[in-house]
């Protein structure tokens, strides 16, 4: 199943910025990683069988594993840290990868997360 991204040069970017539609599309692939970047006392908590927790303070060790996953998705509290985590990960592990950050992050699309 393909995702319809708004962005006609996302080849060309290291990361997608993505709405809460296509994060519940990307969800049903088989092939995704949700990751949480907060640090570990924020809340809301998120279910831990849906999302992988990494925080920003222990994101190095984590860029550095192999990720078998093709669709990475990085979400935090306002949209930001993710974004730089979605770098990161690029920066490091190449193109080979479909790697997104949440728009607006949980603070956005709080309802959708409690």
């Amino acid at each position: 199943m393909g995702i319809e991204l708004n962005n006609s040069t996302q080849n060309m970017q290291a990361y997608t910025e993505i709405d809460i539609t296509q994060l519940t599309a990307l969800q049903k692939e088989t092939s995704t990683l949700l990751i949480d970047v907060r640090e570990r006392h924020e809340v809301p908590v998120l279910d831990s069988e849906i999302f992988k927790k990494v925080p920003m303070s222990e994101l190095a060790e984590f860029l550095n594993a192999a990720v078998e996953e093709k669709n990475i998705v990085f979400i935090c509290q306002h949209g930001i840290r993710s974004v730089a985590a979605a770098e990161a990960l690029h920066d490091i592990q190449g193109s080979g990868k479909q790697i997104y950050s949440l728009k607006g992050g949980i603070a956005k699309w709080r309802n959708y997360f409690l």
